[in-house]
């Protein structure tokens, strides 16, 4: 009896290893598959970047430009994003397009967009010329200087000139004066910042305006309220008003011409 059951139990003990080995091995089985699989997805990822990264894959057909344009010349914006707009769908720089088309002067900023399949859309804004800045610049309402071709420059626009630092302050100081003219019709042709941080203002009818180098927008208001008294009533034109008086006003009047007829005999 003794030696049946040793021999059951060592058939038991001989099955259970037998098992063991089976599971082990489905185990390295199932193991290597996987790793097989995880290889093949690598593989395939890695193809899948490399054809994406391919500029001939998926190429750029259209470049599509969308805005209102009254000087930007959109022949010039093409070539200008042209080296850069080419590739694949996936490969184009769009950073390097927008950076590209904001080179341009006429340009203020550009939303640049993948349309699938094959379409890059350029979405553009342009520059809005408010005033010049010295000789061969322009001004934006935000006061940002941009240089267009000569050709472009508008003469009839209002011209501000002082330091390149203070842009924005001379930039400030023009919207203050627009408004606080704008209820006697009156129109800036020109604002001044001199070296000695003076001011003068040219009105549109050519009166000059000497503001001094403080309380500068305190002494227009004042012009503002004495001009119906002092000069709409005058009947003659000045030529240049000093107020960098702290109670009163100097004016120079223009000369009326005078005009002689000659009798014939």
């Amino acid at each position: 009896m003794a030696g049946a059951k040793k021999t059951r139990g060592g058939q038991a003990s001989r099955r259970r290893t037998q098992d063991d080995r089976r599971q082990r091995r489905a185990r390295l089985l199932q193991l290597g598959l996987l790793g097989l699989l995880f290889a093949a997805l690598a593989g395939g990822a890695g193809w899948g970047a490399l054809w994406l990264r391919d500029p001939h894959s998926l190429p750029l057909r259209t470049v599509r430009i969308e805005g209102e344009f009254r000087h930007l010349d959109q022949a010039r914006l093409r070539a200008a994003v042209a080296p850069v707009a080419s590739g694949g769908f996936f490969s184009v720089d769009v950073e390097a397009v927008r950076r590209a088309a904001e080179a341009l002067p006429w340009v203020q900023r550009v939303k640049v967009q993948r349309l699938w399949p094959d379409t890059l859309r350029l979405q553009v804004v342009e520059q809005q010329a408010v005033a010049r800045w010295g000789e061969d610049g322009l001004l934006n309402p935000h006061g940002e200087l941009f240089r267009p071709p000569a050709e472009d420059i508008d003469p009839r626009l209002p011209r501000l000139d002082g330091p390149e630092v203070l842009r924005e302050r001379v930039m400030r100081q023009y919207v203050a004066a627009v408004e606080a003219l704008r209820p006697l019709g009156l129109r800036v042709a020109r604002l001044e910042l001199d070296a000695r941080r003076a001011w003068r203002l040219r009105l549109g009818d050519g009166v000059e305006l000497k503001l001094g180098r403080e309380h500068a927008g305190q002494r227009l208001q004042r012009f503002v309220r004495i001009y119906p008294l002092v000069f709409a009533a005058a009947g003659r034109t000045a030529e240049t008003v000093d107020m960098r008086y702290s109670n009163g006003l100097a004016v120079r009047w223009q000369r009326q011409r005078e005009t002689a007829g000659q009798h014939e005999g």
